[in-house]
């Protein structure tokens, strides 16, 4: 038999299998997107005022963004920008249903809360990466939350990363993305589909740069607050 006839069937049987394991490889990421998809909500504050017009007439103002569930029991983190000061909070789950929220814990120096409601159900919680592993050019994945593009799914990089200069511990990344209005508190995630980070500001000065709250920072914060939990 000539050589080439050994070959190509051989090298046929490589390229079926590492065609099938690529493929295999997209399936399982796009799965766990779709299960990190599910710890995704809305936030949403509202607030009433008394307009100066002739009559006077009550008008409600909102302010819309994402929120991400870190315990199935209903304890959901995000921006303190979003919240802070509103007289009421809502999460919105993905099934449409409205719950009234309260804040169990905010930083204004990191910008993220956590929030508590009572759900009719278990919540879909997400899943935790190590953001002190994460390096610069690392690809990440960011599910939108904006009206414009509500649960997109969006593909970047790490651009660099912003430490704590007295600990040496990653608090801040900045991703090559160009968000939207509503992003804030929507997921940043590895290339396992688990959080690495949290949507915190676009980068008005920059065009396709956002910061996100290392994910490190959140899940520390709330490992505490769990160990002192009343």
């Amino acid at each position: 038999m000539p050589i080439t006839s050994r070959i190509i069937p051989t090298l046929f049987l490589i390229l079926q299998s590492s065609f099938c394991s690529l493929a295999w490889a997209q399936s399982t990421l796009i799965e766990r997107i779709e299960q990190s998809q599910k710890s995704v909500v809305t936030v949403r504050t509202e607030l009433t005022r008394v307009m100066p017009t002739t009559p006077p007439r009550m008008a409600t103002f909102e302010r819309t963004a994402a929120g991400i569930v870190i315990d199935p029991s209903g304890i959901i983190v995000a921006n303190t920008h979003t919240i802070i000061h509103a007289p009421f909070i809502f999460v919105i789950l993905r099934d449409g249903t409205k719950l009234p929220a309260q804040v169990l814990f905010a930083s204004e120096d990191y910008d993220f809360s956590f929030l508590k409601i009572q759900p009719p159900y278990p919540l879909q919680s997400i899943k935790w990466a190590d953001s002190s592993l994460v390096n610069i050019g690392d690809t990440i994945i960011a599910i939108g939350n904006s009206d414009f593009d509500n649960q997109s799914i969006m593909s970047g990089h790490v651009k660099s990363v912003i430490q704590n200069l007295s600990t040496s511990t990653n608090d801040f990344l900045e991703l090559d993305l160009d968000l939207y209005h509503g992003d804030s508190g929507g997921p940043i995630l590895d290339d396992q589909g688990q959080l690495l980070g949290m949507i915190m500001a676009k980068r008005e000065s920059q065009p396709n740069s956002s910061i996100a709250i290392a994910s490190n920072k959140i899940h520390q914060q709330y490992l505490q607050y769990k160990e002192n939990m009343p």
